[in-house]
């Protein structure tokens, strides 16, 4: 019996031998072949996403692997939450720092520092969110008159370089406010951003919206930011017509909003609230409740709580 037993477990490993030899040479075969993609994702901690120039254009190359992979906590994709508007929000994990991010998916550095305001690479939290481009290159934020034309001359890029890196681009909602990928571009002056002194100025007509800290500091799209804690109340600056308003929706980064268009021409948008307590169609008066400071959209720091507030059409009168 045990002679026969012997015979069979021989007969047997042999077996599997001629079965599996076929696939072990595969397998050294593709990893030979890819040899140059596996090593460039070693770099940095592991790096899926391989990003290189093609002439005066960037070309991404994607390496495609399997759904256990992205589910491994290890891989730098399974904290990232990609947006209807092409972007990726990304929630950073114990032990990252910006440049092993930034070479995780193939961007520069800068480019992570202009889509994140205020972001300070010596106090990233892990569970801390923040906005990361598909390319390299800037989110520009359209202003009013601007148009796909008007913004590739003053970045000196062609218009179908644009398109290409924002493939869900729709031209019905390419408005003041939205905001679109400038690829392999740097921001443009503050200058450029906005010139207050030629704009309105308007004395006394608005009233500060909230309570807390205003940083003072002018930003994109003629706005300051409020900081204070979630659930503070916001008022409407001045007297006016809810013109706009979504209660949930990314929007590109402005979250949950109010746009109030006032009598005299000028607009004020809320953004980033927790909680909206108008509706479109409602007309409020200066100092009425509209909602609360919230978090909600493209918001940075250890609570994110902050109004966005933001003047068209007139000088921002809470600019320091």
């Amino acid at each position: 019996m045990t002679v026969v037993f012997i015979i069979a477990m021989s007969v047997l490993n042999l077996l599997l031998v001629d079965y599996l030899a076929p696939q072990k040479n595969a397998d050294k075969n593709f990893l030979a072949e890819n040899s140059a993609y596996f090593g460039a994702a070693a770099v940095e901690g592991g790096n899926p996403i391989d990003s290189e120039l093609r002439g005066d254009g960037q070309e991404t190359k994607f390496i495609i692997v399997d759904s256990a992979s992205i589910l491994n906590a290890n891989n730098p994709l399974s904290n990232a939450l990609p947006t209807r508007e092409g972007l990726i929000i990304y929630k950073v994990q114990k032990g990252d720092n910006l440049s092993r991010i930034a070479a995780n998916f193939g961007i520069s550095l800068n480019t992570i520092f202009w889509a994140n305001e205020n972001l300070k690479p010596t106090l990233l939290q892990p569970g801390q969110e923040i906005l990361i481009l598909p390319v390299t290159g800037i989110l520009h934020q359209v202003r009013d008159g601007e148009t796909l034309e008007s913004i590739a001359v003053n970045y000196n890029i062609a218009v179908d370089k644009i398109l290409s890196a924002n493939p869900n681009f729709n031209p019905v909602k390419f408005s003041a406010g939205s905001t679109i990928i400038i690829p392999n571009s740097k921001p443009a002056s503050r200058s450029s951003l906005v010139s207050a002194a030629n704009l309105p100025n308007f004395p006394g007509y608005f009233a500060i919206p909230t309570t807390g800290w205003n940083w003072g500091q002018l930003h994109y799209n003629n706005a300051v930011d409020i900081a204070n804690a979630c659930g503070t109340p916001i008022y409407a600056s001045a007297e006016g017509l809810v013109i706009e308003e979504s209660s949930y929706g990314w929007n590109q980064g402005y979250g949950k909003y109010i746009l109030i268009e006032h009598p005299n021409g000028v607009k004020t948008k809320y953004s980033h609230t927790g909680k909206n307590e108008v509706l479109v169609g409602d007309y409020v008066v200066k100092g009425d409740l509209i909602g609360y400071i919230g978090n909600t959209g493209n918001t940075h720091g250890p609570t994110g709580c902050h109004l966005h507030f933001e003047v068209i059409g007139a000088r921002n009168p809470f600019a320091k």
